[in-house]
């Protein structure tokens, strides 16, 4: 499962880049944990599918979802593309990727 996990990896590290970016551009403190929350959640998942735990199969998807319909969510309200609609296609890439990956065995 190494390549749907690589993926979810990185998004992973995208977000919790993400998370400190918006804090440090607009000192959003909310950004900051919300970032942190939610890239070390994907870098756990990301680790769960590459070592095959079940959690991790669950969690990837789960999160990645929420992550896109927050984004989704702003990106109605404000009507800035950068940073809510940015996210929302990196995510809906990475769970696209996620799904079509070919999971190989080790």
């Amino acid at each position: 499962m190494t390549a749907p996990g690589i993926v979810i990896l990185l998004f992973g590290l995208l977000v919790l880049g993400g998370g400190i970016i918006g804090y440090t551009n607009t000192a959003s403190v909310a950004s900051l944990m919300g970032g942190i929350a939610s890239g070390f959640g994907l870098l756990a998942s990301g680790l769960g599918v590459l070592r095959r735990k079940e959690l991790g199969f669950v969690f990837a998807p789960f999160i990645t979802v929420l992550l896109m319909a927050f984004f989704a969510y702003r990106l109605a309200v404000s009507g800035d593309f950068i940073p809510s609609g940015l996210m929302g296609i990196l995510g809906l890439v990475a769970l696209v990727l996620y799904c079509a990956l070919p999971a190989k065995e080790n």
